[in-house]
């Protein structure tokens, strides 16, 4: 036996689950109108009596009043589809019109009925779901328009879908793979400026899905859960999908430019960016009451609280992510309305784009594995060390540098002579290497050998004429 909350239930379906909005609810004659504009699309669900006079007035209201529907849903209406319930079924098929709009009439007997012209499972299942929910329950989520609280509801399969894969990816490294050290974290996929310019370029969106603790990753994922939805209820699932990662690339290339001694890892970028994005479409819109501004701006302030007790919160990243998604939703957004202000504001992205990339070409790259190493010395972590500097050597990242420490950790745990032989490997692939010329000097001189350190001095004098350093031991062997 259907009642109202059959109605009210199935109009929160297409809400929840198609993207519609409820537009018009005439109480009189018991229908709700839900639109969806992207799709050009007006569902009508009606209940109560009626003739077959009254079902040819509603199409011929449709037909008298569709500058009037159009101008007031602000999009140009293409087809309708009117489901009426009642337990007194009529023939659909000479009620529908193709011409010069499609309208659809739907007998509906009742939810099993209607749930064959769904073709979405988790609707389906849901609609025919016999659950303890009122019949105000799903009235006032369907007549409800604040935006935030309509999109909180709304099913958004992406936003599920990134939350799921951030956690499976954080129990996959916190449980199955060594993360407890700086390279251990960089192997994973951390972002790190020395990786990226020698074309680790996946470190941009692989770092988006590492998080090192579950207070990150709680956080992060409650903060994609909110902004998340919000996003892809307002505009689409591939939408929200693509200003995810775009947004979180460039917080990545911002956070390249101007951090190239650290590593960053987390979806923060993005998720900023989710919330520039929201809020330009809550500006371009105007769409928006004091309620709508309270609740978003509540959402904002707990996040702000919540990362000042985080440790290596990556600013610039957030910066980078919020900028990044205001400027997609404009993008897209003077792409409909302005040609020359789509193009323009395109150009300002690409050449800020290409500024962020000189820059961190630019940007002399500190080896980050010789700044772990250097690190893990600081702290007489020799053992630690020297399994780093191993691990350096094996992926080709060593330079120079790489070999004067490691001969630097033989010396302190071994014996001068194994690290002048390490020393000598290095000179071996870095031959210019004023470093490792002048670090063979010194040794050769306290071993006695003044033939031999006069002979790395003069060669890291000819590198280097002006290094103090070097000077200064050179004279110090010529007299």
């Amino acid at each position: 036996m259907l009642d109202e909350k059959d109605l009210w239930k199935s109009s929160y379906i297409w809400i929840r689950y198609y993207g519609y909005s409820c537009v018009h609810y005439d109480k009189e004659r018991q229908e709700v109108w839900l639109a969806n504009k992207q799709k050009q699309h007006v569902a009508i669900f009606k209940t109560g009596s009626y003739t077959s006079q009254s079902l040819e007035f509603d199409k011929d209201r449709i037909f008298e009043h569709q500058e009037q529907i159009n101008e007031f849903l602000k999009i140009e209406v293409t087809s309708y589809d009117i489901y009426f319930f009642t337990q007194k079924p009529f023939n659909q098929a000479i009620l529908n019109v193709t011409t010069p709009i499609q309208i659809r009439f739907h007998s509906v007997q009742n939810l099993k009925n209607l749930s064959k012209k769904l073709a979405h499972p988790i609707a389906k299942r849901h609609l025919l779901l016999n659950n303890r929910k009122s019949h105000d329950f799903y009235k006032n989520r369907v007549l409800n328009q604040n935006l935030i609280e309509k999109g909180m509801f709304q099913f958004t399969p992406v936003t599920f879908s990134l939350i799921t894969i951030n956690i499976l990816i954080w129990i996959w490294a916190t449980f199955f793979m060594p993360h407890h050290t700086d390279i251990e974290i960089i192997d994973l996929g951390a972002l790190a400026h020395f990786n990226v310019v020698h074309g680790d370029w996946y470190r941009l969106i692989s770092s988006m899905f590492l998080h090192l603790d579950i207070e990150h990753l709680l956080l992060n994922m409650m903060s994609l859960y909110i902004f998340g939805k919000l996003v892809e209820a307002y505009t689409s699932s591939l939408k929200m999908l693509g200003i995810y990662f775009v947004s979180g690339i460039l917080g990545n290339l911002l956070t390249l430019a101007f951090n190239t001694n650290s590593l960053s890892v987390g979806a923060s970028g993005a998720i900023f960016g989710l919330l520039g994005a929201l809020v330009a479409l809550l500006t371009i819109s105007k769409q928006y009451s004091q309620k709508t501004i309270f609740q978003l701006l509540i959402a904002v302030v707990i996040m702000a609280v919540i990362s000042i007790f985080m440790r290596n919160v990556n600013i610039i990243a957030h910066l980078g992510g919020l900028i990044g998604g205001i400027l997609i939703v404009y993008l897209g957004y003077y792409y409909q309305i302005s040609k020359k202000a789509f193009y323009w504001l395109l150009g300002v992205a690409i050449v800020l784009t290409v500024m962020l990339l000189v820059k961190i070409f630019m940007t002399p790259s500190e080896n980050i594995y010789n700044q772990i190493i250097q690190e893990q010395m600081q702290k007489k972590h020799y053992t630690q060390a020297e399994e780093m500097i191993e691990q350096t050597i094996n992926r080709n990242y060593a330079d120079d540098m790489t070999y004067y420490l490691s001969g630097m950790v033989i010396a302190s745990q071994k014996s001068k002579a194994e690290a002048i032989a390490e020393w000598e490997r290095g000179l071996r692939n870095f031959p210019n290497s004023v470093q490792l010329n002048y670090v063979m000097a010194i040794a050769n001189r306290s071993l006695g050998d003044n033939k031999s350190a006069k002979k790395f001095i003069k060669k890291a004098a000819e590198i280097a004429p002006e290094n103090n350093s070097v000077k200064i031991l050179k004279r110090e062997l010529d007299d």
